[in-house]
């Protein structure tokens, strides 16, 4: 196997210098030119272009042919004079500068007399203009006319009378045909000229050519010239050049897959190779995106530059194919990038089915993707392969909503889709390294507990909390754990639950979820594809010893519920149960015991799931709850302790006016409060309940808290009479 190019970053994109940096084979073309260029024994004034388009490398043969030309030369045989164009502005200063490059580098080789020949030839064609326009038209900035009008000066004092341009070029052409040197004069970037200078350098090869033992190298792209001069001269068209130029030489574009073998083994070098099972998909997106737009050296340069400025901004936090396309539809594809950035509710997700389906058809999401190219087939196959809702409308398939393309962090995953654009993680998402150091913790209770309760004080800034989206993430990453850390890592989680259980984090309008949910997820992602029953229920019971009192009786409901279905409901095996009926029947003498030591002093009144654990006692306690009444009795002739019971029997819920026949629905959620008052007499004497957040509601006791919550539960309880459940 070759050894894949590679080579340094090069934010300046420099052309190569010597032929052990040459990754496409130009060099083998370049130094049979510079053979012929050596056998030509008395050249006169030969004129020789290097064409090719921008980026394609042209620097780097001029580069190469002087490094051949310098091996191949003997000591005094042949010297390589450079000019490039660009270094200065204003048609005269380039006249001047070719004048002084040409005379230093031929003044060694020249009598005294002959020395002076080319400055006057200089000042010969910059005064009969027939080069460049007037000096008052051509100095193009602010000094460059006054400089070179000072240098014109100076040379017009070398200027004799009846010293014609025809007489000068004929004394220079015999002092150089005298002497044994030959001159290559490399001319490169001539393409990089404003027009008129351009223009301005062909004007003066053509002036001064036909010199005896000089040798131009003209380096530009041929089309861009030919455009240049019959916008100028339209009568003229390519003729011109042809008049200038005696061999034309394409430069030999790149292999495409030595182009493409550079660039994404730069790119490995830069992110990191794939992993095996991403290998295609990386691959299906560099040859579906990136590599079409690759047709030249500095096309693979600047992609690779670029990317490795972006690239450690979001490393981790993004899948590496999606973004290495995404960065191609930026650099190359600009309209395409801001369609898609400006229509993430077009790209994101799955598709809908049924009902929830785009009305939008195939020319429709063109115009709203591609409209900034002329062939929106060739590039509606990438965009599909980012973004799989595009294949509902363009190639009919559908796909589910897959939880892989989060895990993945892809562009296609709606909580990922930003981080692609603003180079950093939106609000609500969790770091591929925060994830990484949540596995490598995940066999330390502390750990998790700890940073589950920091995460809840860190309050977004749409009034959730970072617990979360903590949750929803290890959730997302939980197949990621090692099966024996679970055991450890759930026992931290269960010892905090309850401090979870976070207004902010409870889902509105159409959604459900909230933390103590998101618990059971993340239980059933860390284990039931992994593990069978009777390790499952080991795993639980050992990590139900550290729950605290709401989620122990959480657990032990859907643990019951599992061997208990309610009348009508499906039985599920035993594949789905959480623990063994044993451990099930453990955990409930347990949760029952627990509640029983927590109502004595204010645990349990205060606690937030008091409902749910006042009809656990009653209905495990074995006494038809009477112990439940009995200590209800005693908890209504405290006034916080009534305060708690509103507080706890209040419950909420967020709606939104669906609208329709016309009429406008909500665009957003509003909460309705509800009193749960249905089996109340169960637990309590509902009516002595009632007397007295009547009385307190009417002469408020306690805290504003407390006067709030008994206010709302008694405007529920009131709107239930007039209204119904």
């Amino acid at each position: 196997m070759t050894e894949s190019p590679r080579r340094e970053l090069d934010y300046a994109d420099l052309p190569i210098d010597t032929p052990s940096q040459d990754l496409f084979g130009v060099d083998d073309f370049v130094s049979s030119l510079a053979r012929s260029v050596r056998k030509m024994k008395s050249p006169k004034g030969v004129v020789i272009a290097l064409n090719g388009p921008w980026g394609s490398g042209k620097s780097s043969a001029i580069n190469l042919l002087k490094h051949h030309l310098k091996d191949q030369a003997g000591v005094d045989d042949l010297q390589t004079v450079d000019f490039n164009p660009w270094w200065f502005r204003g048609e005269e200063a380039l006249v001047l500068a070719f004048f002084r490059e040409l005379y230093t580098a031929t003044e060694p080789s020249l009598g005294e007399k002959a020395r002076k020949l080319l400055p006057k030839l200089g000042a010969r064609l910059l005064k009969a203009g027939s080069v460049v326009a007037p000096v008052a038209d051509a100095a193009g900035a602010s000094g460059v006319g006054t400089i070179a009008s000072g240098v014109m000066t100076w040379l017009g004092d070398m200027i004799k009378d009846g010293e014609s341009v025809e007489k000068l070029h004929a004394e220079l052409a015999t002092a150089l045909a005298a002497q044994g040197k030959r001159f290559v004069v490399m001319i490169d970037d001539i393409d990089r000229l404003a027009p008129d200078e351009a223009l301005a350098m062909f004007r003066l090869v053509k002036s001064v050519g036909r010199l005896p033992n000089v040798i131009y190298i003209l380096a530009f792209d041929r089309l861009l010239a030919e455009r240049m001069v019959a916008e100028r001269f339209p009568s003229e068209g390519p003729h011109y050049l042809e008049k200038i130029v005696q061999a034309s030489f394409e430069l030999p574009p790149p292999v495409a897959s030595d182009l493409h073998l550079l660039l994404i083994t730069n790119l490995f070098e830069i992110a990191g190779a794939p992993e095996d099972r991403m290998i295609v998909h990386v691959m299906n997106l560099f040859h579906e995106i990136v590599a079409p737009e690759i047709s030249t050296p500095r096309d693979a340069n600047r992609f690779i530059n670029a990317f490795s400025i972006t690239w450690p901004a979001v490393e981790g936090d993004v899948d590496f194919g999606d973004f290495m396309a995404l960065e191609a539809y930026r650099l190359f594809r600009p309209g395409i990038y801001q369609a898609v950035r400006a229509n993430q509710d077009l790209v994101e997700g799955a598709a809908a089915l049924g009902m929830g389906r785009a009305a939008m058809d195939g020319a429709q999401l063109d115009a709203r993707l591609l409209s900034s190219v002329e062939d929106p087939d060739r590039f509606r196959h990438g965009l599909m392969r980012l973004f799989p809702k595009l294949e509902s409308v363009w190639a009919n398939v559908w796909h589910q909503r897959d939880g892989a393309w989060a895990r993945m962090r892809r562009a296609c995953a709606p909580q990922h889709f930003q981080t692609y654009f603003r180079l950093s993680l939106p609000a609500g998402t969790i770091s591929r390294r925060e994830i990484n150091e949540f596995i490598a913790h995940a066999g330390e209770p502390a750990w998790s507990a700890q940073r589950l309760v920091a995460a809840a004080s860190n309050v977004r800034r749409d009034g959730h909390t970072e617990a979360r989206d903590l949750l929803d993430a290890w959730t997302l990453h939980a197949a990621e754990v090692p099966l024996d850390k679970v055991e450890p890592l759930l026992s931290g989680v269960f010892s905090v639950v309850d401090d979870l259980d976070i207004e902010g984090d409870e889902a509105r309008g159409f959604a459900i979820g909230n933390n103590s949910l998101r618990v059971h997820w993340l239980v059933r992602a860390l284990l039931f594809e992994r593990s069978e029953l009777a390790e499952r229920s080991a795993i639980l019971s050992v990590a139900a010893k550290s729950a605290q009192l709401g989620w122990m009786a959480d657990l032990m409901w859907s643990a019951w519920g599992d061997h208990h279905p309610r009348e009508g409901a499906e039985a599920h095996g035993p594949e789905s149960w959480l623990l063994t009926k044993a451990d099930t029947e453990k955990l409930v003498a347990t949760t029952l015991a627990t509640i029983i030591r927590a109502s004595v002093g204010s645990e349990l009144i205060e606690h937030g799931s008091l409902p749910r654990l006042l009809y656990t006692w009653k209905d495990f306690g074995g006494d038809d709850g009477a112990a439940v009444q009995a200590w209800t009795a005693e908890q209504l002739e405290d006034d916080h302790a009534v305060a708690c019971i509103a507080r706890a029997f209040t419950s909420h819920s967020w709606g939104q006016g669906m609208g329709g026949f016309g009429g406008l629905g909500d665009l957003v959620a509003k909460r309705s409060d509800r009193a749960n008052v249905d089996s109340i007499s169960t637990l309590m004497d509902s009516a002595r309940l009632r007397a007295r957040v009547e009385e307190l509601d009417a002469d408020p006791t306690g805290s504003s808290d407390d006067a709030d919550a008994i206010s709302r539960f008694l405007q529920a309880w009131r709107a239930r009479d007039r209204f119904g459940d």
